[in-house]
């Protein structure tokens, strides 16, 4: 069972800074920035560029024909040439998303901001010379 967990394609932990590169165009390797957060929670504040697909939803989402994704998403469903980085309030439910993409999708390179909207809105939101 924990082979089966690893098969996706790992990278490190997105780093506050790094994820500022990636959304700010800095870094040219396409990616998908996506919030599992339920809708309510984005309601109060989301990372510039984030798509949100609550957990909830994520691991059909990611089994939907490419058609089924753009009509419901409103963005192509990600590839394995793409960083798809996932974040959530504190880190937690966006590892449990990457667990669950990785069943229905094995090829893609999924990633984590551990740090997630806790952090983002701390560093970002609150430090006026990031902005």
């Amino acid at each position: 069972m924990l082979l089966a967990a690893r098969l996706y394609t790992t990278k490190p932990d997105v780093s506050f800074e790094e994820l500022q590169k990636i959304i700010h165009g800095v870094t040219t390797k396409p990616y998908v920035l996506i919030d599992v957060r339920e809708p309510s929670e984005v309601a109060e504040g989301r990372v510039p560029t984030a798509v949100n697909i609550p957990l909830g939803d994520v691991a059909a989402a990611f089994a939907m024909p490419s058609d089924n994704f753009i009509a419901q998403y409103r963005i192509d469903r990600p590839s394995e040439e793409e960083d798809i980085i996932f974040y959530c309030r504190s880190g937690k439910r966006s590892q449990k998303a990457i667990d669950e993409v990785s069943r229905v999708d094995h090829t893609l390179n999924l990633r984590n901001y551990r740090g997630s909207w806790l952090d983002y809105s701390e560093k970002a939101l609150n430090n006026k010379s990031l902005k």
